[in-house]
This record gives structure tokens, sequence and C-alpha cells, in this order.
């Protein structure tokens, strides 16, 4: 196919150079000019083009710069077989390229099956030479002796001086900390008031002075090395192994009991409890202090001249007993994993730590917590169906690691007899520090927005969780690079490849895009209203939304719309695509939209005057007309909701308000009429009223929603000589009118009883025509029924 392929564009360029060849010489300068660079140093200020044929050789510069002229000064000095064979050239490494990007995933693997099947044939062969020269250790009593000769004061003096060896190391660090002793224990006492920071800093201080035995046991011992190298003889070469594996075991167990602190819960910097703490401690110290013994073991066998086999062995039986150990605690505790994997994951969280397994709580226990939380205005913190599963699974996760680490550095030191220990140690104080960080994440943020609003706490969550996410990336780009793997050369390096980087770009982009859009939303968070539109809800239970509560809505989904366009745009070119006539066509498409969708252009820039108006908000109880009438519910770019007070809720179009009458700005001034008989005394009805208006002032129900008291306005009019209209008002606060409507109407019915003021019903009156009142029923019976009944029985 290749072969095809390169025939066809040699025909097919011939056939263009004898049409257009000067379209030809063009493609074939830009091909020399693209490849080139490829292929000389890059500190050349011309570069050189090696044409050859079967007659002659002629060498060809093109310069970094190139003009119209210059390409036709080349161009002329280019025959047709240099060109043929440029292209050639240039085709052929085209082809090469394909095809080496599509071998790519086969050689990857085919690379791997290499490597594993080349280790199994060496560790097969070391172990057959190691089994065989076990076998005959005998065969190295020559060389023990040989060895042990060296000891200037024979084995018995050789002995001595180990002993004086390990005294004049371990004495002094052991005399160091007990002069220490004094600021140890006032380090660990600690107030019960301090703080966090106080609790770090002592841990810290008191990790240096437990540090300080350990470097005067390195220096005695290497001394003390030195001047006991006659008497030591073949021990010489065991000092350094004794004191690397004390020293190195002895500073583990300083950072994990300072970490852990089992014996003073007070300064802990790790989030556990004292029942997790001083078993995790125990099993930490007893792993380091079984693999120091079996390294100084193992240096015994090469040192006194059994040979580098036994000692391979030894450390190979080590680490698995270190690996099983390990593996049972893990087991023997699997629900304090998995509550130590809650706390990681989800912070907060109902769990409920049992002799056995971890058990989550319900879906019920989650919900009643979800509940309190929105009560409360708390974060809620409960995990999801993956939290759950990962934190149900830790122990199991974590066995399957603790296996395949254990088989990686086994296979490594039974193939090369190399402690491979960074990867898979490294890992885990990496997986055992992540909580001790994320705690200490938690406390600087905390720290930092210490108010006890509700925004500070949506902050706290929002910088909490960037810090957790930070964290775990680091963690992740720091265990890579134990096991050998530069992630950020991998993505970013010369030699990247370019959907790495692309990848790479574009996941910054988005975990950007995701802090800011927390950001907004924890600076810019609206609680959802509940509605009560009902005309006699009280209005303190009923508030209404400030100015910016009702704007914030808005402009939290405006500003989250800039910041999508922004990312996709980003994305966009990240992924190579040129934004720049997506921006241009911006204008266009938006002229075009206007004129297509003018209502809803209409309605959105009446949205945005009747908000700068600030003619209502969210919570404000409105009326549009006679029918169309409620609590504002929300409010979107282009419509409001309504909630009428029978439930139902009205969505209306911005364009479609004439006339808006708001019942909550400021005060209301409330008039409600009265018939009464015509006889009545209107003053003795004002000053009824005006002790009713007393007393409702102070009423310590009703009395704060009055701005001015009940009064009476006196006679109104006249109903044509059968009652008098007489009227009372009242000045309140917003919304309250309804309420205190209706409590008025109660009093003043039950007092004008009490006094004998009687409210007038509508009659109709019989005379003769001398003026007296007709009794007689038949007469009576002649009247129309609707003058008998009145106006009301029509209703």
């Amino acid at each position: 196919m290749r072969l095809f392929t390169h025939r066809f564009s040699i025909r097919f360029c011939s056939n263009l150079w004898g049409r257009g060849g000067w379209l030809l010489a063009l493609v074939v300068l830009l091909a020399g000019v693209f490849s080139v660079p490829f292929s000389v140093p890059a500190g050349a200020q011309t570069k050189g083009l090696l044409l050859q044929n079967s007659q002659t050789e002629q060498q060809i510069e093109i310069p970094e710069e190139l003009d119209p002229a210059t390409v036709d000064q080349l161009l002329g000095r280019l025959s047709d077989e240099q060109i043929r064979v440029l292209l050639r050239d240039e085709l052929v490494r085209r082809a090469e390229q394909q095809a080496a990007g599509v071998e790519v995933s086969d050689q990857t693997l085919l690379r791997i099956e290499t490597r594993l099947s080349a280790m199994a044939t060496e560790i097969r062969q070391r172990v057959a030479r190691w089994s065989e020269a076990l076998a005959n250790l005998e065969n190295r009593k020559a060389i023990v002796e040989a060895r042990l000769s060296l000891a200037s004061n024979g084995i018995g003096g050789m002995i001595l001086a180990a002993i004086g060896l390990m005294a004049v190391g371990l004495l002094p660090a052991l005399l160091v900390s007990w002069g220490m002793r004094d600021w140890r224990n006032w380090l660990k006492a600690v107030p019960g008031h301090s703080s966090y920071w106080e609790k770090v800093g002592r841990t810290l201080v008191l990790g240096v002075v437990e540090v300080l035995p350990i470097i005067v046991f390195v220096l005695m011992t290497m001394a003390g090395g030195e001047q006991l190298s006659g008497p030591l003889g073949p021990l010489s070469d065991q000092v350094w192994i004794y004191h690397t594996g004390v020293s190195y075991a002895w500073l583990f167990i300083v950072i994990a009991r300072r970490a852990f602190a089992p014996e003073v819960p007070q300064i802990r910097i790790a989030p556990l409890a004292d029942d997790a703490a001083r078993p995790t401690f125990a099993l930490v110290r007893r792993a380091l202090v079984i693999g120091a013994g079996g390294w100084v073991l193992a240096g015994f066998f090469p040192t006194l001249g059994w040979g580098f086999p036994p000692a391979i062995v030894t450390v190979a039986l080590t680490g698995t007993l270190v690996a099983g150990l390990l593996l049972l605690a893990l087991f023997r505790n699997y629900g304090r994993v998995q509550q130590a994997a809650a706390l990681l994951l989800a912070p907060g969280s109902l769990v409920t730590l049992e002799t056995g397994p971890l058990h989550l709580a319900g879906a019920a226990d989650l919900a009643t917590s979800q509940q309190e939380a929105a009560a409360t205005g708390t974060v809620d913190t409960a995990p999801g169906s993956l939290g759950r599963m990962l934190i149900t699974g830790a122990p199991l996760l974590i066995g399957g690691y603790l296996v395949l680490a254990w088989l990686y550095w086994l296979a490594h030191w039974l193939e090369r007899g190399q402690q491979q220990l960074a990867g898979p140690i490294g890992t885990l104080i990496v997986v055992l520090t992540l909580p001790i960080v994320d705690h200490l994440g938690r406390n600087i943020v905390e720290s930092l927005l210490h108010g006890d609003s509700d925004r500070s706490a949506r902050f706290r969550k929002v910088f909490s969780d960037a810090w957790r996410l930070l964290v775990c990336l680091g963690a992740a780009v720091v265990v890579l690079q134990l096991w050998g793997l530069d992630l950020p050369g991998l993505v970013k390096g010369d030699d990247a490849p370019l959907w790495a980087s692309i990848g790479f770009d574009i996941l910054v982009t988005l975990l950007l895009g995701l802090l800011v859009w927390k950001l907004i939303t924890a600076a810019l968070h609206s609680e959802k209203r509940v509605s009560d539109a009902s005309e006699d809800a009280d209005s303190e239970d009923v508030p209404a939304s400030s100015r910016l509560d009702t704007l914030t809505p808005l402009f939290r989904n405006l500003l989250l719309g800039f910041l999508g366009i922004i990312v996709i745009m980003t994305v966009l070119s990240s992924l190579g695509i040129d934004i720049a006539p997506l921006i241009a066509s911006a204008g266009v498409v938006g002229i075009a939209v206007g004129f297509g969708a003018q209502t809803l252009v209409k309605d959105i820039f009446s949205g945005v005057f009747f908000l700068i108006d600030d003619a209502f908000r969210v919570g404000e109880y409105i009326e549009l007309d006679k029918e169309t009438r409620g609590e504002v519910e929300s409010i979107s770019i282009r419509s409001l909701q309504l909630r009428h007070h029978r439930g139902a809720v009205i969505t209306i179009p911005f364009g479609e308000l004439k006339k808006i009458t708001n019942h909550n700005r400021d005060w209301v001034i409330y008039k409600m009429p009265f018939r009464l008989e015509p006889d009545t005394d209107p003053k003795h009805v004002k000053k009824v009223v005006k002790r009713i208006g007393q007393e409702f002032l102070d009423d310590p129900e009703h009395g704060h929603k009055f701005i001015e008291p009940l009064k009476s306005q006196g006679v109104f009019s006249i109903d044509d000589d059968s009652a008098l209209i007489m009227r009372v008002k009242f000045k309140c606060k917003p919304r309250a009118q309804f309420v205190l409507r209706r409590e008025i109407y109660h009093k003043l019915r039950s007092v004008f009883a009490a006094e004998g003021i009687g409210f007038a019903r509508r009659k109709v009156e019989v005379v003769s025509s001398d003026g007296k009142p007709v009794d007689d029923p038949k007469v009576a019976a002649g009247i129309p029924k609707d003058l008998l009944e009145g106006p009301e029985a029509k209703a």
C-alpha cells in the first residue's frame, strides 16, 4: 500500500509540474522549509539542503527568512530531478512517521511483556543459584575463618568491641534524652485553652527535641567505629549498616509518635481518637523495629563471609513478615479503617463504629441529617453513593495495594538485590499523611474565615474542598514521582504528546472554572423562599427580601453564564480551534437573534428597567389587576412568578406588565366603612373607636403593627335616610392590614353590641297615603318581591 501511494504521488506531481510547475515548486519549497529544521543544528543561521542524483551533487541553502523575491530565486535554482528527489524524501518521511505512530501502543505492550518475561527469567536463575549456595554454605568456612581472623583481639574481643560500640552510641543518646526530659514535659503540658496552631508548634518543637538523641547516636557510633576498627575486624563494614538501620527506624518512630501522639492526645495533629491512634502507632513501631532488625541481621552474612544469598533471603523474609503483619492488623481493625476513610472522604458524616465492619447511616438517618442541616443552615457532608462504596471497601483496597506493593518490592529485590522502597513505602506514608494535611488545611481555612455567618460557612466549605483537591493532586504527583513517573514532564515536557498537553490544559481550565463557580455560588447564595401568599398572613412571618437579595440570583446567573462562555472558549482554544472568528461573529449573531426574538428582547429590557426602578422585590405582595395578585416568589431574566393566595403560581413576562400595585412598601392606610342606625350618636361612636384603638396599641400581639392608631372619621354619607355610613381608619405596616382588619371587625362588633350601637340592616318600609305604616300582610303581599327582600337578595 505504501509503495502504491508513493508511485501515485510521484506520477501525480509529475503531471502537476507539466501543468503548473510554479505551484509544485512552491509546495516543495515549503515542505523543505518545514523538514530541514529537524535535521540540522538549531544554531545555524542558514539550513543546508543536500540534493543528490546519480550524476551531480549540489548544496542549496534555504535562508531562515523567506520573501517572494527569495522564493523566485530558489525556484530558478531547482531542477525537475531535484524536486522529484525532495518530494520523494518528504513523502517517505511522513509515511514512516505515520507507521511509527500506529505502532506505539503495540510496542508499549510488547515492552511490558518483554520486561516481565526477562524479570521472571532472571528471578528463576538467581533463585536457583541461591538455593545451591545455601545448600553449600559449609564450603565457605575457610572464607568465614579468614574474615574472623581480621579481628585483632580474636572473636571474643570482636564481640566485646561490638557491645562497646553499641554502648558508645546508645548511652550518650539516652543521656541527651534524659537531660531534655524537662523540655519534653513542658511541651507536653498543653493548656486547656490552647489553639490548634499552638499544638502544631509544640508538636514540631517536641519532634526536634526527640531527634537530637538520634543525631548524637549516629555521630558517636561513627566515631566509635573508627576507633574500634581493629578489634571489630570484619564487623567494621557492619557499622554503617547498623547505624543506618537503627537511625532510620528511630527517626520514623519519632515522626509517627509526634503525628499520632499516643501519650499526649492534647497535641495530636492526626484526626484520630485514642482508640485508633495508640494501636496505629504501635503497629508502625513494630513494623519499623522488625524491618530494622532484618536489615541489620542481613548485613552480618556478607560481612562475616557467608555471602549475599543468605542476606537476600533474610531481607525477603523480613519484608514478607512486615507485609503479613500489616495485612493482619488491617483486617483485625476493619471497622477502624472504614471510620478513618469516612473521616477523610466525608468529615462530619453519620458513621457508627462497631466491633466488626463499619455501618454507615441508612437512608432515613441521612435524610434526617439533611433536614437538620437545612433547618440550622449548616452544610450537610453526607457521602454520596461513590463515597459510601469507597468507605465500605477501603480495607479491601488497602489490602490489595499491600499485596501488590509487596510483590513489586519482592520481585525487584530478588531480581537485582535492590531495595525498591520509594514507591511502596512512600505511597503508604503519603496516604497516612493525607488526613493530617487535610486537617491542617481545614484549620488554616477556619482561622482565616472564622465568622459565624452562613456566608462564612459557605466560603469555608469552598476553600476546604479546594484545599482537599489540591492536596489530592499534589499527593498523586508525589506518588507518581516515587514510582518513577514524572507527571509534569509527561504532560508539559518537550517530548510530551500533544493529547497529554491538551488534556492537562483542559483539566486545569475546568478545575479553575469549577473553583470560580463555587466562589460565585457561595458569594451570591440565595435561599429558596417558602411562599405564603395569603392575604391574612402575618407580615413578620413572610418578610420581603432586600433589593440585594432580589438581584442576587440574576447577578449569579449572569456571572455563571459569562464563566461558562469563558471556560468553553478556553477549552476550544486548547483544542487548537481558532476562537477569533467565533468572537467576531458574536455581534452579528446577537443582532440576528435580536430581530428574530423581539418579544424576548422586550421582556428582558422591561425587566431590567422594572428592577432598576425597584418596583417589586422577592417576597412582596403585588397586584397587577383585579384578578392577578400574589406574592413575588422568584424573578428570572425575562419573567417573574407570583404565588396566588390560593396556591397557584402565575408566570408573567416583564413585557406584559403595565401597572403594579405594591402592598409592601413603607406603610398602609386602611379605611373600613360601617352602616349604623340613623339615630346613632357619632360622638359616642368616636369615643368608642378611640378606646378600641388604644386597646389595640396596648395589645402585645398586634400593637407593634400599628403606625397610627385606629380612629373614627365620622359620618361619611347617609344611605337614603335608612343608615349612617361611618368610617374608621388606621395606619400600619405593609401586609399587616389584612390581619388587623379581621381583628378590628371582631372587636367592633362585640363592643358596639355592648355599647348599644346597632348596625343598620337594609329594609323597605311601606306607608299608606296618610303617612301611616302598613302592617296588613295582605297589603304587603301585593308589594313586589324584589322590593320586600331588598337588593341583597338579588346579589
